[in-house]
Order: C-alpha cells, then structure tokens, then sequence
C-alpha cells in the first residue's frame, strides 16, 4: 500500500502539532508534511502532490482564502479534497471558501478532545477508498 500524503498548512504550531498526532492515530499510511504559510505550500504543492489538502483560514502573507484560490487554478489540484480549517464559525466566510472550490470548512473546536476527533473523522472521510465508502453506506 503507497502511503497517502497530506498538505498542512498552518502557522500555529499548538494546533498543527494536534493535527499531526490526529492524522497518527487515524491508523492509516499516512504522511503528513506541513508549511506554515502559503508560500510555502505553493512551492511544495510543485513537488508533490497531496491526497488532501489542508488549510488555515488566517494565514501570514496569504490569506487561506488567497491560498485555496491560487490552488484551484492549478489543474493538478482540481478534483483534490482540500478543507479549510478556521476558528471562525462563520456562515460568509465559509460561503467564500466554498465559492472557491472548498471541499469542506470546518471550524476548529476549543476543546482538545473535539478538534482532535473532528481531525480524524475528516481524514478518514476524505482519504477512504470509494470500496470503503461503498461499504459504509451498505
């Protein structure tokens, strides 16, 4: 089995270090690479390409909403799950990200236990096979 790669990017290093022990324990072959602005994750985006992206809505220099943007006019990224994490639960920044091809737009629980199982249910949503999917609807 080729391991599944996720693009992270966040500059909190308090919350990327809870994502990335979620990702872990998802139990999965999993790899994990993270940037901590958009720069960044454009220039990795170049080398590599992810099974699912996953971006901070407050970015330094780029917005998450500049990034997801720039992404989808990459024809590589067109059909790639990417979810935008924020601590914002709003309904007009979230229709934005959605206009500009989010797959998801999750707000990011205060609450430890919360963030790290919403994490992991996301991972496995959008990283399962479609067999699996298939599976879990029977």
């Amino acid at each position: 089995m080729t391991a599944k790669t996720i693009l992270l990017v966040e500059d909190s290093p308090a919350d990327a270090y809870l994502i990335q022990r979620a990702v872990k324990d998802c139990g999965q072959d999993l790899q994990l690479w993270t940037t901590a602005d958009g720069g960044e994750a454009l220039q990795w985006l170049r080398k590599a390409t992810p099974a699912l992206i996953l971006i901070d809505l407050r970015l330094p220099k780029m917005s998450g909403t500049q990034l997801l943007a720039e992404i989808r006019q990459l024809p590589a990224y067109q059909a790639t799950p990417i979810i935008i994490l924020s601590r914002l639960a709003a309904e007009r920044e979230a229709a934005v990200c959605f206009r500009l091809g989010a797959s998801a737009y999750v707000e990011k629980a205060s609450n430890f236990h919360t963030f790290f199982h919403a994490i992991k249910a996301l991972v496995k949503h959008w990283l399962q096979s479609e067999g699996e999917r298939d599976e879990e609807q029977s």
